[in-house]
């Protein structure tokens, strides 16, 4: 898969894409648990990623601006064909969660009395009515840290905010582990729940860092210098590649994500939202049951 101009449409080429993701190691599968609700767009595929554009960069007014360099997935969004269906879902539960996004349910209804529990932000309360049900479905393994509850406006095309600018990052890299190239699949994976009215997405590339910066390297030759930065990496990866689709998983609310998302190019999303996007999030070494 050579390079192409980001202003071609990209409608028909999934074959394309699915030649270089064929090709790679590291090529991340999809779980969705049998109790998850049923949606006849649980899983969709963007038309590449693009840069963020002036707009996006400079309008501070409704406090939504992106970051200089920040890439988003390019619309439209579109259904898997029957082959990115077969190279992209995953039938059995995953072992590996290094290379696989797994989407889960909380067992029994998520009522509004459940998420009241959760909002109060009391201990009792995340341990009673949210991590106890959680370990029915998924191995909540050490060190598990609990980054809690985080609410942010709705209808938005990416949720993660660079803080020390108060500007939007874009897809991206976490790095919380601060671990070497070599040793992210030893990293910690992230269980964020859906714990508002109103569904919301995981973006995400279908391939591990590790596997972008490889193929990275071999595509732009010896003289190239690997960015100490990750989330760098897989710009320019994006740069180069802009017709690979960011894939798209709809969350229910009571709906979590377990995700490698310190191997993985990702972010959340609340497009289409028209309330509060509220998410209760867990970093540990996860899996599903």
């Amino acid at each position: 898969m050579r390079p192409r101009n980001e202003n071609v449409n990209p409608t028909g080429a999934s074959t394309a894409w699915l030649r270089l993701y064929a090709q790679m190691d590291g090529r991340i599968k999809i779980y969705v648990a049998p109790n998850c609700k049923e949606s006849a767009n649980r899983v969709e595929l963007s038309s590449g990623t693009r840069l963020a554009d002036m707009h996006e960069t400079t309008d501070l007014m409704h406090g939504v601006a992106y970051e200089e360099g920040a890439r988003l997935p390019r619309e439209p969004w579109r259904r898997p064909t029957e082959e990115e269906h077969e190279s992209l879902i995953a039938a059995e539960v995953p072992r590996d969660m290094a290379s696989s996004v797994a989407i889960v349910k909380l067992p029994g209804e998520f009522s509004d009395d459940l998420r009241q529990a959760i909002r109060s932000r009391n201990a009792e309360s995340y341990e009673a009515n949210l991590l106890q049900p959680l370990r029915t479905i998924c191995e909540l393994g050490e060190p598990l840290h609990c980054l809690g509850l985080n609410q942010q406006p709705g209808n938005l095309k990416t949720a993660t905010i660079n803080r020390d600018i108060g500007r939007y990052i874009g897809l991206h890299v976490d790095t919380w582990d601060r671990r070497n190239l070599e040793s992210l699949h030893l990293a910690t994976n992230r269980l964020c729940v859906n714990v508002g009215q109103n569904e919301r997405y995981f973006l995400f590339l279908p391939i591990s860092l590790r596997a972008i910066a490889s193929a990275l390297s071999k595509e732009m030759g010896p003289a190239w210098e690997m960015p100490r930065r990750y989330t760098v990496i897989a710009r320019h990866f994006m740069e180069r590649f802009p017709d690979m689709p960011v894939i798209r998983c709809r969350l229910a609310p009571g709906e979590s994500y377990v995700a490698p998302t310190e191997n993985l190019v990702h972010d959340g999303s609340s497009a289409g939202q028209s309330g509060t996007d509220e998410q209760f999030t867990l970093r540990g070494h996860i899996r599903p049951l």
